[in-house]
């Protein structure tokens, strides 16, 4: 690539982050031709980063990738399709099920893959690797590679054609598509269910949900955050096999703890 170009792609990158933050979307620098945050990013799921912010970091790292943080903040859920692990498969065969999926904002990955940006339900989405075969969510706590950042094949990530946020409204997530497990749960269970699930081991595939329920029950019951978030940290190690990390447990506290308080008429706005 000439330097021209160079200068060229570098400029795209920046005016990206900065048209998607412009949309109320929660933006992060990330590594060039890569998918690793330059930035510690956890304050990003919470706020967004100003102008000038976004401005610094296109300076320091001027090809840096574009990423968007999923969740609340950014009001985003996506759907990552990818072809080498079945996912074009394992949508077929949801939508033979429960018919086509809803037209929405999309994006091709530089590596043969799709992103399905829905609109957040704003209730808890947890993040979901192989929810199906190829078929990963990126919900409240997760992030994406988005348009014009450059895939390690050197290809870009593109807009589909007419499926642009310029273009294309982003649709509800579809619900069965996701499955049940994938949205938090609302209130309403008996405290024979509370008793039963506090004392279970759970497995991969239910922490992340498990954790959010409690909480949210935690919260409901006028615990202070602080007290649920360390309970739920010393619940995740005795009761979660394997147990995640603490700065995951953290997270979803927090997106939980946002939620309520939203909730209850408390907004800390965008």
């Amino acid at each position: 690539m000439s330097t021209t170009a160079q200068r060229q792609a570098c400029t795209a990158m920046a005016q990206g982050a900065h048209a998607y933050a412009a949309r109320g979307w929660s933006v992060i620098p990330m590594q060039a031709r890569g998918k690793r945050p330059l930035v510690a990013w956890r304050e990003f799921q919470q706020r967004r980063a100003t102008a000038e912010v976004i401005d610094r970091w296109f300076e320091r790292w001027p090809d840096a990738n574009v990423g968007v943080v999923t969740g609340l903040i950014s009001g985003l859920v996506v759907v990552d399709i990818d072809p080498r692990h079945g996912g074009p498969n394992s949508v077929a065969a949801l939508e033979a099920l429960h018919g086509a999926l809803p037209p929405t904002v999309e994006a091709l990955t530089g590596g043969g893959g799709r992103h399905l940006y829905y609109a957040h339900p704003r209730r808890l989405v947890a993040n979901r690797v192989a929810l199906r075969p190829g078929v990963d969510v990126r919900g409240d706590g997760g992030c994406v590679v988005a348009p014009p950042s450059v895939h390690p094949s050197g290809r870009h990530y593109e807009w589909v054609a007419g499926h642009d946020p310029d273009r294309h409204a982003l649709a509800p997530p579809p619900v069965h598509f996701f499955g049940h497990g994938a949205v938090a749960k609302a209130p309403g269970h008996s405290r024979p269910h509370w008793r039963r699930l506090v004392r279970e081991d759970i497995r991969p595939g239910q922490r992340n949900d498990t954790i959010a329920s409690l909480t949210g029950h935690l919260l409901r019951n006028d615990v202070d955050v602080d007290v649920a978030r360390e309970l739920m940290l010393a619940w995740n190690r005795s009761h979660c096999r394997p147990p995640l990390s603490d700065d995951e447990v953290a997270q979803v506290v927090a997106s939980i703890a946002r939620l309520h308080e939203r909730s209850h008429g408390v907004d800390h706005g965008p």
